[in-house]
């Protein structure tokens, strides 16, 4: 009976250690496609990508991803969700009670690389001005240092378009936004109770979107 359970626990632990490697070869593989430079690839698009954010308690967020706003942006966050990174991710904090942003779960999220800024000036008739509804992609303070996470304002912030890439709108869902937006946080400014997402699927309506142009962090 003991020979029968220690070999049952060696197997679970096979089976995690080989689905841990097969994880990280598979995901070292899906970044090693994406290419490197300063010319992006863009394609011709009739109808914008939409997303459905589905969170683990079942409510849904749905967006419409402006590709001609920023179609690096928009094509890394294809990508990522693709390759579930989103999966298990979580709306996480909330800054000025309006801006509701996402991170990992547990630990810290960084990918190998980053994705350059894509910020139209004011003469731009694609660029999406950050008002309420509006997703944008998270950065550090320095510029193109985008990571594929990114937020969604619940009030006008017109004075992030000359910092943030903006590239898509929320189309239903926006209840549960301002949800998040109000609830309780601790000191620095992190949910008590993140927004776990599960899920987060992209209609493409029939288009093949390259990978994005990226920038390895070394």
């Amino acid at each position: 009976m003991k020979k029968a359970r220690k070999l049952l626990i060696f197997l679970i632990l096979l089976s995690i250690i080989i689905s841990m490697c097969s994880c990280s070869s598979r995901n070292k593989k899906f970044y090693d496609e994406f290419p490197t430079g300063d010319e992006i690839e863009t394609i011709d698009v009739e109808k914008n990508p939409e997303a459905v954010i589905t969170l683990e308690d079942g409510s849904k967020i749905e967006l419409e991803l402006h590709y001609y706003a920023a179609p690096n942006a928009v094509a890394d966050f294809i990508a990522l969700a693709g390759a579930g990174v989103y999966d298990g991710m979580a709306f996480n904090e909330v800054r000025n009670k309006c801006i509701v942003m996402t991170g990992a779960s547990e630990g810290e999220f960084s990918p190998p690389y980053y994705v350059m800024d894509e910020i139209g000036n004011d003469e731009s008739k694609e660029r999406l001005s950050h008002k309420a509804g509006v997703v944008s992609m998270i950065r550090t303070s320095s510029s193109d240092t985008l990571t594929g996470q990114f937020f969604i304002l619940t009030k006008d912030q017109t004075h992030f378009d000359s910092r943030f890439t903006s590239f898509g709108t929320v189309t239903s869902g926006m209840d549960i936004i301002e949800k998040i937006a109000a609830s309780e946080l601790d000191e620095n400014g992190k949910l008590t109770s993140p927004y776990i997402i599960k899920s987060v699927k992209i209609n493409t309506h029939g288009n093949k979107f390259p990978n994005p142009t990226i920038i390895p962090i070394e």
